[in-house]
């Protein structure tokens, strides 16, 4: 039933397990708009408060506003409790900080008392240093004087440590007064409780101190350098001043000493580059320019040729090591100085370069012999220098001088120079940029062309008399060498070759070669051996002729017998020396001996010349492969040359000269036809003759033949010499049998003695030519059975051996 004016359904009676289930259901949405309403209320500030209260909306009082009521009281007396409470703590806060700020003041007072103090008693020994300066003059001050300067010096060294610590100090100081007018102060608004674990605030008036005694401390720090500078400049000058003399031992103790305290102070204050600039000025340029002059580099020889140079440089390294090596030695204790590189090789290559003429006279003679001599003299100098400067050597005066040192002097510092500490400084002669612009001054490449074109010259002379004289020409020019030992060495025999591998050794002599241009002299040697195997090659190509075109000569100069008047060679025609077998073996011999030299020996003698004593086992193996395979290339262009004059030139020349008796083997059956002359029973007389030629060849050359070619050429000249053979043998056979056809039907058929036929005989001819030809085979050492022509004469001439037999068994009876 509904109302007609709203529509809407009345209620009716429901059952109670709808009721129940209606009841869940709406019991589960209000669990859900409740977890909703918690979620927002987290969400606010004042949502959270009522969270606190309880910690979801089934657990708030029903009555907020009463409770909150009831809260207030209690919270104002809360508020009012923690703020007098922060105010008690604030007031004794700031009286901590009070005396703390006093504390920090008096501890900064006291600091700055004891740095003013300092810089005062620094300024006072500074002041007192110039009434010091006259007494170290004094030739007969006594030894408690001495002993006074020592600590005069000593108290320097003292000024130097609080010039630094007040440089320091005073640096600080300005960072900090600058970083302290800059900053922000961003503890204004920081709502944090005060505490006395919190950091006082910076005090700048320390730093407002220091900043107020800043020109003073820029001054003392000035006058400090100059007062050590000074000091350390007259005690190296009454150094030089004591040299010589009895007591100079003993003396430079003490000035050793005062030298330590100047340099070790000079390095605390970063001026270890004046103490260096000192002992150049001082003691080491006017060492040099007492010894440095033309006269003293040409000493012992002609102007220009610094025959003086090595004395020059072992004079000047001695004297610096007699007069300052205790000072060297001392400065190694101290690496901000560095008196080895820049206080003596650096002013030694300023006064080789300063100077044009000797400048000229070392760096560019223009005469190889001079530029590699003073090359070598320097740059043993540099490469000895640290050791030599460094190196304690202890005589017989110092050890008893040492023995009588007394206990105080004992005590005294004594730097221990290990070879570890002379390498060191050795390697920084060698990093310097001085050195490196001093390596760039010598013009090596131009050596290198100049030593490469006196090699040149040499082998070019030596082919050009060869071309004309033959490969007998006498062109060893080496005096200095013995021919006869070389040979012996090398195992050449042909002048030229011998000339070749003497211009090769030469390169890698003491005398003329420079490790820098190991590379280039390295392919200077492939280029002279390359320019030997392409004269070879060309000749036996006969691109280049040997001998002389025949001119009209003057005929005071000509002779009558053929030989020129100007010349101890005879005049021949030109010819082709390629033709000669024995000549190619010859050379192809020397070529391969050449080849084996390159590759061994003489890649030895290189590596023995660029070695260095520095370096280890694993170093020289690796230099002898990289040097081995530079040499290889050389080798490689040989082989090719050798190869060609045994299997083609040796090869073509002697099977022609075996070839020529073949010709003989038409000349058989005319010895039998119709001559009734008796069944043969030796060979022809021309077999004997087809491989004399290789027999004699071969004898004469067997010890020379290169291991690369083997019996290959042999076997060549064997196989072409009997394909030859057969194929003429072939030919007559089928002669003789056209003729036997021919008389078949003749009824005057002769039959000559024995009961063969001319036919017959000269089928019997042939194969007793054939077994005669195959033992000359064997003779010469070539198997029978691979050579094709012979397996071809024994098929031709097999049916005579019943014809050889029968004649054989009549012959017997």
């Amino acid at each position: 039933m509904t109302d007609k004016n709203n529509q809407t359904p009345l209620p009716t009676a429901l059952p109670t397990t709808a009721l129940e289930s209606k009841l869940k259901s709406l019991r589960e949405q209000s669990q859900k708009h409740s977890q909703a309403l918690t979620q927002k209320l987290a969400t606010s500030q004042s949502g959270q408060n009522l969270l606190h209260i309880g910690t979801s909306l089934s657990t708030l009082p029903p009555d907020l506003h009463s409770l909150l009521t009831h809260l207030h009281p209690l919270l104002s007396d809360i508020e009012d409790y923690e703020t007098s409470s922060v105010e008690l703590l604030q007031d004794l806060v700031h009286r901590a900080n009070e005396v703390r700020i006093l504390q920090r003041r008096m501890e900064h007072a006291r600091q700055c008392a004891q740095l003013y103090e300092d810089l005062q008693a620094s300024e006072q020994t500074i002041q007192r240093n110039e009434q010091y300066g006259t007494l170290i003059q004094d030739e007969d001050l006594e030894r408690d004087g001495i002993l006074d300067q020592v600590d005069h010096v000593h108290s320097l060294e003292r000024a130097a440590h609080t010039t630094l610590s007040l440089v320091q100090d005073l640096t600080h100081s300005t960072s900090q007064v600058s970083a302290t007018t800059t900053t922000l102060d961003s503890n204004a608004t920081t709502r944090t409780l005060p505490s006395l674990r919190t950091p006082l605030e910076h005090d700048s008036e320390r730093a407002q101190f220091l900043m107020k005694l800043a020109p003073r401390i820029r001054r003392l720090e000035s006058d400090t350098i100059k007062a050590l500078s000074t000091r350390l400049e007259s005690v190296l000058q009454q150094l030089q001043q004591e040299e010589g003399q009895e007591h100079a031992h003993v003396d430079q103790t003490m000035e050793l000493t005062m030298i330590g305290h100047c340099m070790r102070g000079l390095a605390l204050l970063g001026k270890g580059k004046e103490a260096e600039n000192v002992f150049a000025r001082v003691a080491i340029m006017p060492l040099i320019r007492s010894k440095v002059s033309m006269g003293r580099l040409d000493e012992g020889g002609s102007r220009g040729e610094c025959t003086g140079l090595f004395s020059l440089l072992d004079d000047i390294a001695c004297s610096i090591s007699q007069n300052f090596g205790q000072v060297l030695r001392l400065s190694e204790s101290i690496p901000e100085i560095d008196l080895v590189t820049e206080g003596v090789w650096v002013p030694i290559a300023t006064a080789l370069m300063a100077d044009a003429a000797i400048k000229m006279a070392i760096f560019s003679p223009g005469i190889a012999s001079i530029l590699q001599a003073n090359y070598t003299a320097l740059n043993t100098f540099l490469s000895e220098l640290a050791e030599r400067l460094l190196q304690e050597k202890v005589d017989k005066q110092s050890s008893h001088i040492a023995a009588e040192r007394d206990a105080l002097e004992s005590f005294y510092y004594r730097p221990s120079i290990t070879t570890e500490t002379i390498q060191q400084a050795q390697d920084r002669i060698y990093a310097h940029s001085m050195t490196a612009d001093f390596s760039k001054r010598w013009n090596l490449p131009i050596y290198y062309q100049l030593r490469f074109g006196e090699s040149c010259s040499r082998l070019n002379h030596a082919i050009t008399r060869t071309q004309i004289e033959g490969w007998l020409a006498d062109v060893f020019t080496d005096y200095e060498t013995d021919e006869d030992l070389l040979k012996s060495a090398s195992g050449l025999e042909q002048q030229l070759f011998l000339e070749l591998y003497d211009i090769l050794l030469g390169l890698w002599r003491p005398e003329v070669i420079l490790r820098p241009l190991t590379h280039r002299f390295l392919r200077g040697s492939v280029q002279l051996v390359g320019r030997v195997v392409s004269f070879v090659s060309d000749g036996l190509e006969g691109k280049i002729k040997f001998g002389q075109e025949k001119q009209l000569i003057d005929a005071a100069s000509e002779n009558g017998d053929g030989t020129n008047g100007d010349a101890s060679y005879f005049v021949r025609d030109p010819y082709c020396w390629g033709d000669d077998v024995k000549e190619v073996a010859t050379i192809a011999w020397e070529l391969t001996v050449l080849e084996s030299r390159m590759t061994h020996d003489y890649v030895e003698i290189v590596v023995q010349a660029v070695d260095s004593p520095e370096n280890s086992e694993s170093d020289r193996t690796e230099l002898r492969s990289i040097v081995k395979e530079v040499l290889l290339e050389a080798s490689q262009q040989i082989n090719p040359v050798v190869q060609k004059s045994w299997n083609e030139i040796i090869v073509s020349n002697l099977s022609e000269k075996c070839s020529g008796p073949l010709a003989a083997v038409k000349g058989v059956a005319a010895t039998y036809r119709m001559t009734n002359r008796p069944p043969p029973t030796n060979a022809s007389p021309f077999v004997a003759t087809i491989l004399r030629p290789l027999k004699e060849f071969d004898d004469e050359f067997k010890h020379k033949i290169p291991p690369q070619v083997g019996m290959r050429w042999k076997q060549t000249i064997v196989t072409t010499v009997a394909n030859r053979y057969s194929s003429a043998v072939q030919e007559l056979i089928a002669t003789v049998q056209r003729t036997e056809e021919a008389l078949k039907n003749r009824k005057a058929r002769r039959m000559s003695a024995g009961g063969m036929s001319d036919g017959e005989k000269v089928k019997l001819q042939l194969y007793l030519d054939y077994m005669e030809f195959s033992r000359n085979v064997k003779e010469v050492g070539v198997n029978v059975a691979t050579v094709e022509g012979v397996s071809k004469l024994k098929d031709l001439t097999i049916a005579a051996e019943s014809l050889h037999q029968r004649n054989h068994a009549n012959g017997s009876s």
